[in-house]
């Protein structure tokens, strides 16, 4: 029995069998109401233990078969897939490429210890600022709520949708960041009140807009999340560095 495996940054087209041992660090269902609203994809991130990323897409007629097996932060072991360019208008990884699962596709479940990363790859302040032009690569950023500005509904394929301007600091400064959809209720005042002090958010797979003086973050419908006051080891070593900023300030 063969029980090498190949490392996710390795995978092209120009090889027939892959064999993959990965976490599932992203799951999420999408239609496109711009080409058919009735077909549904299943979409994940998965992850290996030196930390490199690939998309994976299951199409409608597959999702029953894989979806019951499948969880968010579970380790697989993974073989047989169609191996295809990464042409997706919002990219969560950088890799080239991106998987197609296949009926014959084999996903095991396995117990591993080797891969405890959340999968989250945060950008600097810094890092935005710097961009002059928009791009099809989505990030993840931290920081603390400084201000949270409901706006008028907008219209998204002919459905209105909630919209909120939230202002983020980190490293002594602030970005606009905005929010449409099912996202916004997590920005409540009234959910945020509860807070004894500014909470502090993680921004999942948010696009760069690049606008006329500067830069902001707006989420994507379907595939950008937002967690507040998330005690992932990211978010605990960024409070952290805050602490020793004011510790040294003082």
């Amino acid at each position: 029995m063969n029980n090498r495996v190949d490392l996710v940054e390795k995978i092209t087209p120009w090889r027939e069998s892959w064999k993959v041992h990965v976490k599932v660090v992203k799951l999420w269902y999408h239609k496109n109401p711009a080409l058919d609203p009735s077909q549904n994809l299943l979409h994940m991130v998965l992850m290996d233990e030196k930390l490199h990323k690939i998309q994976a897409t299951i199409r409608d007629q597959l999702i029953l078969k894989f979806s019951v097996s499948l969880n968010e932060g579970d380790v697989y072991l993974m073989t047989h897939f169609t191996v295809v360019p990464n042409t997706a208008l919002n990219r969560v990884t950088k890799h080239r490429f991106r998987l197609l699962f296949q009926y014959n596709t084999s996903v095991v479940s396995v117990v591993s210890p080797r891969i405890p990363h959340s999968g989250l790859c945060f950008a600097s302040i810094d890092e935005i600022d710097q961009m002059t032009k928009e791009h099809n690569f989505l990030i993840d950023f931290v920081g603390i709520i400084t201000g949270v500005r409901k706006e008028r509904d907008v219209a998204s394929y002919g459905k209105l949708v909630k919209a909120v301007v939230v202002e983020v600091f980190a490293d002594g400064k602030r970005v606009q960041c905005n929010v449409f959809g099912n996202a916004c209720d997590l920005l409540e005042y009234d959910k945020l009140q509860k807070y004894p002090r500014s909470p502090l958010v993680v921004l999942e797979s948010f696009k760069i807009k690049v606008i006329k003086g500067g830069v902001i973050l707006q989420n994507v419908i379907n595939v950008s999340r937002l967690f507040i006051n998330s005690d992932i080891p990211e978010s605990v070593e960024f409070l952290s560095r805050l602490v020793v900023i004011k510790i040294l300030k003082t």
